[in-house]
């Protein structure tokens, strides 16, 4: 488990430097991530590495559904074909987070 300063960091925000509502965002995104399930947690890991996926390449259908509800992931037409999946920049933040040991 990382601090909530390590957390920060690696969302490239500090209470130093960053405005409130800055500050306020990044802790809102943090606890998001923590209650993630672990089915959650490996759709975006999928989606930010080997992303975009085809829906029938994610790991879990609902979990894909849920983060795509929450804004961490979304459909995308890749080389005009519809039907992929991947991660947003919201997605990247929680996968980052994920990866330094939130969750």
């Amino acid at each position: 488990m990382i601090t909530l300063k390590e957390a920060l960091d690696v969302l490239h925000e500090s209470v130093e430097l960053s405005s409130a509502e800055e500050i306020k965002a990044a802790c809102e995104l943090i606890i998001e991530v923590e209650a993630m399930s672990s089915a959650e947690q490996e759709c975006i890991g999928a989606s930010f590495i080997c992303g975009p996926l085809h829906d029938g390449d994610v790991p879990s259908k609902s979990a894909r559904d849920n983060l795509i509800n929450s804004g961490f992931m979304a459909k995308v037409v890749v080389k005009a074909e519809e039907g992929y999946n991947a991660c947003t920049y919201k997605g990247a933040k929680a996968y980052r987070l994920l990866r330094a040991g939130l969750g």
